[in-house]
């Protein structure tokens, strides 16, 4: 696999599966603090999108709110697949063929739809930013990805010691 459709499903991976993040970063972690720390965490990586594709404060405005629309499409593949899985797991010795089928359909196919949902929103970025930097913003994505990775095996690593 190229390493930027690995970098891309990486970045989009990421944000449905921040809570869980949070939640194994404390046992205590309460649903307002989830909430907060997911928001921390959306606040992030907006200001490094920004900062690191060099948008303008008229870009910026203009990008996140179809950059959100995206997130939120791209969040309910997600869903979707993780609630079929969810289902035949609760329920996986009574599971039938086509219900584990269909689940298995749905998780092979999230990134597709995940990809699909990306190039819609392209050509309306394409819009805003520069050649350039739509680059930057593909880089920005694998940067974020990566220092939230970093970030959960650092915190993994301190809570086990």
């Amino acid at each position: 696999m190229n390493r930027s459709i690995f970098s891309l499903i990486i970045a989009l991976a990421v944000m449905p599966l921040a809570p869980a993040f949070a939640q194994e970063a404390s046992d205590s972690v309460t649903a307002n603090d989830s909430r907060q720390w997911l928001a921390d965490v959306k606040d992030y990586k907006y200001q490094m999108l920004e900062r690191e594709a060099q948008m303008t404060p008229e870009q910026a405005d203009k990008f996140f709110p179809l950059y959100q629309e995206m997130e939120h499409k791209v969040f309910r593949a997600n869903l979707e697949a993780r609630r079929l899985e969810m289902q035949v797991s609760d329920n996986f010795d009574n599971a039938t063929s086509e219900e584990l089928r269909q689940a298995a359909d749905a998780l092979s196919n999230v990134k597709i739809k995940e990809a699909e949902i990306e190039l819609e929103y392209y050509p309306q970025f394409a819009e805003i930013l520069s050649d350039k930097q739509l680059f930057l913003l593909k880089r920005a994505e694998t940067h974020f990805a990566t220092d939230m990775l970093r970030h959960y095996n650092r915190s993994k690593e301190l809570n086990s010691q």
